[in-house]
């Protein structure tokens, strides 16, 4: 792999940052951004010199031609991905390169569906949400002979970049997921129940957080996959402002919603709630099943301190298993071996801990989707 030629968008941003880190001995590295020194500055100062650096600018796209030139794959880490959809991914595949986005989702699968030269492969939301949120779930329910109901949690606490801001809030009524909307006998379902206040998992010892249902795209596609009969999801908010302004903000009007104004408030309110607290991300899993020859329910969770370097290694990993993967398009938790990947992120990130707690019996359904009016 150390001939190929790997161009990073974004690269010394946190997430590109990572990847840029795990990649650096096994490949050619080409170092893309904006601002040509940052990127410099993360080539001498962590990579000791061994990539090649190169300004981009992705909104030009004699830039954006020039960088993907050379490269066999384009590794997308730049933001926000609702903005930029598939101006990267048309780039690379021009180019004649293979393409991997840490985001995407929806909206870029749809537009490039169809569009792919034979042979090559794009892998989309190599992340960790979503990506690895998909792909934890897998680990705990392949124990189980068949799986009858699904809780999926992700949350956490940390202060959101601009970037980020902007991009979840392009995510809403965008592809990404529905709120209030859960997943029964292979349809998703309007919940009746609302949000859950003073939620205290055993996961989560010692605190109380918000828990508020929304059905992702992605796992949607993971309890399709899984022939899952109940399914839920769940956002998880800790500290109360960001979920308050969230709130605020969804009842606007949409073509506002991405605002500077409201941009900026998503900002101030995760640095209020991460004042004084150690940041965390945390995904977790309850499953109920069979499981040698029995109805049994299982819980695990996974908690790491830094949501970036989480996405990052789960992108590193793509990449670097990267002739193993099927051509086409794809998302990266409907092909990848989600033990695996799970392994390798647990040795590059040695603060990332994750709990398998041992299944018990279940003598009647913890997972019911409770449905609304559609």
């Amino acid at each position: 792999m150390r001939g190929r030629v790997i161009g990073l968008v974004g690269a010394y941003g946190s997430v590109g940052r990572q990847v840029a880190l795990l990649l650096a001995d096994a490949c050619q590295l080409r170092l893309g951004g904006r601002d040509a020194r940052q990127a410099e500055q993360l080539n001498q100062q962590q990579l000791r010199g061994r990539a090649e650096v190169r300004a981009v600018d992705l909104w030009d796209d004699q830039s954006l031609t020039a960088f993907c030139a050379g490269c066999q794959l384009v590794i997308n880490c730049a933001g926000p991905s609702y903005r930029i959809v598939d101006r990267v991914a048309r780039a690379a595949l021009a180019a004649g390169a293979d393409y991997l986005d840490v985001g995407g989702d929806d909206p870029l699968h749809q537009r490039l569906q169809g569009r792919l030269p034979a042979g090559r492969r794009v892998l989309l939301s190599a992340g960790m949400l979503p990506g690895l949120s998909g792909l934890f779930p897998q680990v705990l329910a392949s124990r189980f002979q068949e799986v009858r109901a699904l809780r999926c949690y992700a949350g956490g606490l940390g202060r959101l970049s601009a970037t980020a801001a902007e991009d979840f809030l392009l995510s809403l009524g965008n592809g990404f997921g529905q709120a209030q909307f859960g997943w029964s006998a292979g349809r998703a379902v309007r919940l009746a129940a609302s949000a859950a206040h003073g939620l205290q998992p055993d996961w989560l010892p010692g605190v109380a957080v918000q828990a508020v249902p929304y059905l992702s795209t992605e796992q949607q596609r993971l309890f399709s996959d899984l022939q899952v009969a109940s399914g839920q999801g769940f956002n998880l908010f800790e500290g109360g402002q960001l979920a308050a302004a969230l709130q605020r903000i969804q009842g606007s009007d949409p073509k506002t919603r991405h605002s500077a104004q409201n941009i900026a408030a998503l900002v101030q309110a995760s640095t209020l709630d991460v004042a004084g607290r150690t940041p965390y991300q945390v995904l977790a899993v309850e499953v109920e099943g069979v499981r040698d020859g029995r109805l049994q329910r299982a819980r695990g969770w996974l908690r790491g301190s830094d949501g970036s370097r989480l996405t990052g290694s789960v992108a590193a990993f793509c990449a670097l298993h990267w002739a193993q993967l099927p051509t086409g398009l794809h998302y990266a938790a409907q092909v990848l071996d989600a033990a695996a990947c799970l392994e390798q992120v647990r040795h590059w990130l040695p603060d990332t801990r994750v709990s398998w707690p041992c299944s018990e019996p279940a003598t009647a359904a913890t997972v019911e989707v409770e449905e609304g009016v559609l």
